[in-house]
């Protein structure tokens, strides 16, 4: 929690500065899944949500590729990351007063580690 609440500083404390409202939080299993190449990633809290993006492509993305956005401004998880940008296949969701359903919209992916003081 103190990474989340932006309690442990760094770039989760200015994050955390433009969310209005905390609403609780719960200790839950959350399972995910990211394709070696990023063809696709996933994730499930069983009961509350679920969530299943497969990468953009076209025909000017080269063989193996993904399109790409190299340190995105107002990135969500800190600077210097690359997001890879996809479309929602499931996206849905239910807890602390919010509820959606958000299937086929964007959907993009950052790699991230944060961690609290002193850990």
């Amino acid at each position: 929690m103190v990474v989340f609440s932006g309690q442990g500083g760094g770039w989760p404390g200015e994050f955390a500065s433009f969310v209005g409202e905390f609403r609780g939080i719960e200790y839950v299993p959350i399972t995910f899944e990211i394709a070696d190449d990023l063809a696709y990633w996933a994730a499930e809290v069983p009961g509350k949500a679920t969530a299943r993006a497969e990468a953009l492509t076209g025909r000017t993305t080269p063989e193996g590729q993904r399109v790409q956005v190299h340190n995105p401004p107002g990135a969500e998880v800190g600077p210097g990351q690359v997001a890879t940008w996809g479309r929602a296949m499931t996206d849905r969701a239910e807890g602390f007063g919010f509820k959606w359903e958000w299937d086929g919209r964007s959907s993009k992916h950052f790699p991230f580690d944060w961690s609290g003081p002193g850990e």
